[in-house]
């Protein structure tokens, strides 16, 4: 992982002492080296965090010796190690041990079709000064961030929006619509834009190219979902599934630093850390580390822990670390976070991670594996039951028979007062517009912030299909966000976060599976319940409860007659006021003392737009 920031075209009118200072907003996605190229057409600058050859020859921007094309790159391409091989039977000599080298060459080698040769997460920019090109290009599924504007005249790309916001400060000013969006319609991070008015998101599977002479880029999608349940579904696919996600946990514990893994004790989380420790096969041990509740909130709201002992505890290679979440100083976290995330957050889970995180770092872990991408693969969230349920309901999996049976089983893992209302709301689908008028979020803005952008189109309603919510949820509702939120905060803690679930290949395989491998008889994430068992991970697999990353967001915000959420929100200081009615915020503050399963999500959302707010815009 690292942090990279350039500079293409328009005759690069910016102060060479502009351009460090703005490199150096990313000093926390790259605390092991720095380093900068220019010439009269680019300027290239890179933070590294050092994780394969830590040694000086993997220093960036990277220079190719005979062409010159320069290189700077964010993330991992995990199968470096066959694409070295790959390339050096072509003639290649290769002079480090670093992914970053192949990367560069198979530029060299494959121009802008390499990155579909890359199985990995990335952000990166070659500069080509034989044509006085520039090629860009982000990972399929969007892990790593990209941000890029055409501010004065010239194409400026950024892992981070500040960096780009140090060099231009009159970006400095919100997307009043992105705003809108994620505050009225709940969407964020599913679009193109930024929350940053005049920059811009790098789209996921994008190749992006700079010819000479121009401003604007030309974008490019290099990869696409498959079709849902288009794949062979005769026969069972679960050997398939097993050694994909085994070869995908494999080649990433690919690290020449400490790896450890976050684990809930959840199925996702078990199923790479049973990867992991069978990678290890004796061969070193790894760290996990949990979230738990200190002996201050123990016994008041549930966390993993007995679930974690559980997972782990098969394994001689695996050392369990329990880390506290719950804290009763949540704002600095809330407002150091923020000002990593570069917009709102829509999730108070960020305080438990940050808590791994931070833990992992001080004991010297730089690599953190995760769970991450399993429920929009594989069916795991409330809403996923609730569509599978319907369907046997209209008899559209091709039998009513057992309806009864799995609302029943269903109700095992989600409350079934929950499912039944999702269940009502999936089926119709305008309640759920209702709903977010009357009580949600939208119903405290200010008449003329609603009017201003009356004219935006209402998202479409999520297909009611199992296998098309699938893939909605994965790359435009749901995934997106959590990957946001994910890197920013392994990030700030100079930490690389890997993905096993977000493997392509993997991917590729169960998007194309029918349904009833992802959910169905009552039963969600079928596939992977059955690995699971597979290999000896029986309770685990049998688990009804979703949990996650609990957290008593609800009691923190109205805390002491909700005091913090009155000074944020109407305090004299307060951004929200512009946006916001104040009498209807008191009334959401009143409402989530009273009932918090009702606001509390609502009330953290103005919350965490107004810290947001505060933290990036001065």
């Amino acid at each position: 992982m690292c942090g990279l920031l350039a500079i293409l075209g328009g005759g690069l009118p910016v102060e060479q002492e502009v351009a460090e200072a703005a490199l150096d907003t990313l000093a926390h996605r790259g605390p092991d080296d720095r380093g900068s190229w220019f010439s009269p057409d680019a300027w290239l600058g890179s933070r590294r965090l050092a994780v394969l050859d830590t040694s000086s020859r993997g220093h960036q921007p990277m220079v190719h010796r005979e062409s010159g094309v320069v290189l700077v790159f964010n993330g991992e391409v995990y199968n470096y190690v066959e694409l070295r091989e790959e390339l050096k039977a072509d003639g290649v000599e290769f002079e480090t041990g670093s992914d970053t080298e192949v990367v560069l060459e198979a530029y060299l080698r494959f121009g802008t079709g390499c990155v579909e040769r890359f199985n990995g997460m990335w952000g990166l920019v070659v500069w080509d000064p034989r044509t006085r090109t520039a090629m860009f290009s982000r990972d399929r599924f969007g892990v790593k961030p990209l941000y890029w504007t055409t501010a004065r005249g010239r194409l400026s790309i950024a892992s981070e929006a500040k960096a780009l916001l140090r060099l231009y400060p009159e970006l400095r000013r919100p997307d009043e619509r992105a705003m809108y969006e994620f505050l009225a319609l709940g969407r964020i991070h599913a679009s193109e834009r930024s929350f940053y008015d005049g920059i811009s998101v790098v789209p996921k599977a994008t190749v992006g190219t700079l010819p000479a002479g121009r401003i604007e880029p030309d974008l490019t999608t290099f990869w696409q979902f498959p079709a849902p349940g288009g794949g062979a579904s005769d026969g069972d696919p679960a050997d398939a599934f097993a050694e994909l996600l085994e070869d995908a946990v494999r080649i990433r514990m690919r690290s020449d630093v400490p790896v450890g893994i976050s684990l809930s004790g959840g199925l996702d989380s078990t199923a790479v850390l049973h990867g992991a420790a069978a990678t290890l096969n004796g061969g070193g041990s790894l760290t996990a580390f949990t979230s738990v509740f200190d002996s201050q909130h123990a016994g008041v709201y549930e966390d993993e822990r007995r679930w974690a002992q559980l997972a782990s505890s098969r394994y001689a290679n695996i050392e369990l670390e329990e880390v506290p979440a719950a804290r009763d100083n949540w704002r600095p976290v809330f407002e150091r976070a923020a000002w990593h995330l570069d917009a709102p957050n829509f999730s108070p889970a960020i305080v438990p991670l940050w808590a791994i995180m931070e833990h992992a770092h001080e004991r010297g872990v730089k690599v953190m594996l995760e769970g991450q991408g399993g429920d929009e693969l594989l069916g795991g969230y409330i809403q996923h039951a609730a569509l599978a349920w319907l369907a046997r309901v209209q008899g559209r999996d091709g039998t009513r028979r057992g309806a009864p049976h799995d609302f029943v089983e269903y109700g095992r893992t989600f409350a079934p007062l929950s499912l039944a209302l999702w269940v009502t709301r999936e089926a119709l689908p305008p309640l759920r517009n209702s709903y977010r008028d009357r009580l949600g979020t939208a119903s405290v803005l200010r008449p003329s912030f609603r009017e201003r952008y009356a004219d935006l189109v209402q998202p479409p309603p999520p297909p009611n299909r199992l296998g098309d919510r699938l893939v909605t949820d994965h790359r435009r509702d749901i995934l997106p966000a959590l990957l946001h939120y994910g890197d920013a905060i392994s990030s700030a803690h100079s930490i690389e976060s890997r993905q096993p679930f977000l493997d392509y290949r993997l991917v590729e395989l169960c998007v194309g599976l029918s349904d009833r491998w992802k959910v169905g008889d009552g039963e969600t994430k079928r596939i992977l319940r059955g690995y699971l068992r597979s290999v000896g991970q029986q309770r685990i697999a049998e688990r009804t409860d979703k949990l996650g990353f609990p957290t008593p967001i609800w009691q923190w915000l109205v805390a002491d007659d909700a005091a913090a959420s009155r000074e944020l929100l109407l305090g004299r200081n307060s951004r929200m006021l512009a946006y916001c009615s104040p009498r209807a915020v008191e009334r959401l503050i009143d409402r989530t003392a009273r009932k918090p399963k009702t606001g509390a999500a609502h009330l953290y959302r103005l919350v965490s737009t107004e810290l947001w707010l505060r933290a990036s815009l001065g």
